[in-house]
């Protein structure tokens, strides 16, 4: 078996992760077993025996919420369910969040951004994450339930309010993360209850619906349901969102061969994610022992996923710190792997390529106005600022 390095403090700094990956595929802290390199990182997000529901319940804890109903609730969501309960709440999201749908939404979410593009009406200088990032998600978030998008704002404002103090470790913003999860259960319940009175359609509130109706889900499952997808669906793309239009925009080289060949869009939207990945971390339970590889995972630990440091592993990126349009297929690991990829990975990066796609198609002469920055936990980055000149 491997012997595994102990070291004291991870860190997010970039110079601190790649040191250490040069000295060992994964270390050893006071909090687990710390994966850096691409291989083994890729492997924990696959197997089987590591579990991803007790990692939220973890960052419940650290924030704080750890008991009352709004604890209550959760533990009864998709986020901090295992086995057979996840498969069954992750039902409704397969057919919504995948492949074919996605294609059929393309067009629709096209809509949205132009939409958000519209509205500007000073191209002088422009606050991308106001103007755009914000705007889009939470907007395709109401057409995916048949919302009005005069929610957006509001809806925005709950999935931010609800997961950025959990996914930062912001114990000073603990209430306000509770009080918008109690707002969010009653903003969904509501629109069950009005979707039922103005009858059904092919919308995702309506499929939730018809899965009750027919036995297939409990009368709250709905409701869980429905805030799973409220938050899941805005919060995190509006960050990746901002992170990816600020690493294109930074080169004006990078945008520039973007709005001459929109046929690297995709392949620039993945790189960007790859340098500036949003899941800075990623985390998995151990509830019995096992072996990740030939390293030993002792029996109630934890492992740790550090996507900065493998998305900058030399052996499968060569040139890591560099750009490239060229990199292939290989994929940067900010939506997980395995049994718990992430479900929305395929309307996220479509948002995000229809962002890119229209930006760059309407304004290809922007430029950042001034340097974009970011705050950085050891879970997730947030895009902190974003300003630009369109014109």
């Amino acid at each position: 078996m491997r012997e595994i390095p102990y070291v004291d403090v991870i860190g997010e700094d970039a110079a601190r992760l790649a040191a250490l990956r040069v000295l060992a595929p994964a270390v050893r802290s006071a909090r687990g077993l710390e994966v850096l390199r691409y291989r083994p990182a890729l492997e924990t997000l696959e197997h089987k025996h590591l579990e991803k529901g007790a990692s939220f319940q973890r960052r419940l804890d650290d924030i704080g919420i750890v008991e009352g109903e709004e604890r209550a609730v959760w533990e009864r969501m998709l986020v901090t369910a295992e086995g057979e309960r996840r498969r069954h709440l992750r039902v409704p999201f397969t057919g919504l969040l995948r492949g074919p749908h996605i294609a059929r939404l393309r067009h629709d979410i096209r809509r949205v951004v132009d939409g958000a593009l519209d509205e500007i009406e000073d191209s002088a200088e422009v606050d991308l994450m106001a103007a755009l990032a914000w705007k889009v998600p939470s907007r395709v978030y109401c057409h995916l339930v048949s919302a009005p998008f005069e929610h957006a704002g509001h809806a925005a404002h709950l999935s931010d309010s609800t997961l950025a103090p959990i996914l930062t470790g912001d114990r000073t913003r603990r209430q306000e993360s509770i009080d918008a999860f109690s707002e969010t259960y009653a903003f969904v319940q509501r629109h069950l209850a009005e979707r039922r009175r103005a009858g059904l359609g092919d919308d995702f509130t309506s499929i939730m619906i018809r899965q009750q109706m027919e036995g297939r889900q409990s009368e709250e499952e709905p409701v869980f349901e429905g805030i799973a997808l409220l938050q899941a669906s805005i919060d995190n793309t509006v960050h990746q969102i901002g992170m990816v239009l600020g690493t294109l925009l930074e080169s004006p080289e990078r945008w520039r061969a973007l709005c001459v060949d929109p046929g690297l869009i995709p392949a620039g939207v993945e790189e960007a994610m790859r340098l500036t990945p949003r899941f800075g971390t990623i985390f998995r339970h151990a509830p019995a022992e096992t072996m990740l590889g030939d390293m030993p995972v002792p029996a109630d630990s934890w492992v740790f996923v550090s996507v900065r440091s493998a998305n900058m592993d030399p052996e499968q990126f060569p040139e890591p710190e560099a750009f490239r349009f060229d990199r292939g297929t290989k994929r940067a690991l900010q939506f997980g792997g395995g049994p718990y990829s992430c479900l929305g990975q395929a309307m996220a990066r479509t948002e995000v390529h229809e962002v890119v796609a229209a930006l760059s198609g309407r304004f290809p002469g922007a430029r950042l106005a001034g340097p974009w920055s970011l705050r950085v936990t050891n879970a997730v980055s947030e895009t902190a600022s974003l300003r630009a000149v369109l014109r």
